[in-house]
């Protein structure tokens, strides 16, 4: 008697010889419509624990399947169920309602102890607003994705912003993934700032990054920033330049 206990994975003798986990399924024609009020119900005389709707959904159709044990007395909740449904109940007959769907069936899979899952033409669903972040990589990741690019050798004067692009340009955001700007003058401070117009001088605006135009080494960007809509970019510097090297790459978004 334990072998009829035990589970397939257990007993793989019962599994050999078709006693436990052997699949069997049949159709059900659902042209004509079936009811237990009118008395046409379909009464299908299947055994099993284990159930399941094949997928076809091109001619599977829908139904409301009451699972009937013939030792009880009353019958189970109807279930409605169409392509792909599944449920591990134990019954020894169906009692079968649908409404009438020419052309389609109903393939219903059965047995013991089957473990039937969704398959890979299972699907997901998402609804409702979905946030998305934008994260920042690598410069040398991100550096394969720059769309726009700026560069210059033109000295400025002290004060004299130069456009990197401009706020009407910028329409979803921009992202900056690498600024070199190397400039020489007497001496002092240069600045990447955004701003929705050109700024009037240091400070004017959001500060990106600081350089001292009196040194060798060159004022970079190697992180992508992100630039808000509307808002343009600008390099200035506080004195005038005798000699400049500026490029800029980034992306709108």
């Amino acid at each position: 008697m334990q072998q009829f206990l035990d589970k397939p994975s257990i007993n793989f003798g019962a599994v050999r010889d078709g006693r436990r986990s052997m699949p069997l399924w049949l159709d059900v024609d659902l042209t004509a419509a079936r009811s237990i009020a009118a008395g046409s119900a379909l009464s299908v005389n299947i055994a099993g624990n284990s159930f399941y709707i094949d997928q076809d959904t091109a001619n599977v159709g829908s139904a409301t399947v009451h699972f009937q044990d013939t030792n009880l007395g009353a019958s189970s909740a109807p279930l409605f169920v169409s392509a792909g449904f599944i449920a591990n109940v134990p019954f020894t007959q169906l009692l079968i309602e649908n409404a009438a769907q020419a052309g389609k069936r109903l393939r219903i899979f059965y047995g013991v102890d089957i473990d039937f899952q969704a398959g890979i033409n299972a699907s997901i669903a998402i609804s409702g607003t979905v946030a998305v972040t934008t994260v920042a990589k690598t410069v040398a990741q991100d550096s394969k994705i720059w769309t726009q690019s700026y560069k210059s050798t033109t000295a400025m004067g002290a004060n004299a912003a130069d456009p990197i692009f401009l706020a009407a340009a910028n329409v979803n955001g921009a992202e900056i993934v690498r600024a070199d700007i190397f400039c020489i003058t007497g001496g002092g401070a240069m600045q990447l700032i955004a701003k929705n117009g050109a700024p009037a001088g240091l400070n004017d605006g959001t500060v990106l990054c600081t350089g001292f135009a009196a040194s060798t080494n060159p004022m970079k960007i190697e992180q992508p920033l992100y630039v808000p809509p509307g808002v343009g970019l600008y390099h200035i510097n506080a004195v005038a330049e005798s000699t400049a090297n500026r490029s800029v790459l980034w992306r709108f978004l």
